[in-house]
């Protein structure tokens, strides 16, 4: 029997293994993108209600995520929301280019070698997961548009009411 569930598996597609909405968001950890230090563990923001967002400077809806993503931040940071934006890029000049017009405030890391989207099997971008306080993915979003914010904020609002 555990030859036969393990060649399943192994035939199942990948997104059968994506990280979905019940699943403890792995734990991974990456270098900031703009700032020098310790790499920040995701573990290390449990307690917070926290969005996971990849994004490229090809992504064209991550132009209009990036902001959206920004507002929010700055609207339920002081109640225990985190924007964690992981960067796909591979040229630091992208980014560069990218965040000059896209200005944001949140924490933005460095995912270049996939292993953080690999442990997420990332399958769109942008793709974002809602994390709660205790470290329970709750929402997933595959690409953005001007609903997902507005969903997004009503999963956040939901989220902060919810004492860990």
């Amino acid at each position: 029997m555990r030859k036969l569930l393990l060649v399943l598996s192994l035939l199942l597609p990948a997104a059968a293994h994506a990280v979905a909405p019940g699943a403890l968001a792995p734990e991974v950890s990456a270098p900031q993108l703009l700032k020098s230090g310790p790499p920040v563990a995701l573990k290390g923001l449990r307690g917070n209600v926290v969005y996971v967002d990849f994004w490229a400077s090809w992504c064209v809806p991550c132009r209009l995520s990036m902001p959206a993503l920004d507002t929010l931040y700055r609207k339920y940071g002081g109640e225990g929301f985190r924007v964690v934006g992981v960067n796909k890029d591979v040229a630091g000049e992208d980014v560069d280019r990218f965040l000059k017009r896209v200005n944001v405030s949140f924490m933005l890391l460095a995912d270049r070698d996939d292993a953080i989207a690999k442990a997420f099997d990332v399958q769109a971008m942008p793709s974002g997961y809602l994390v709660d306080r205790k470290g329970v993915v709750r929402y997933v979003h595959r690409g953005f548009t001007d609903r997902t914010a507005i969903d997004l904020s009503k999963e956040i609002e939901t989220l902060l009411k919810d004492p860990a």
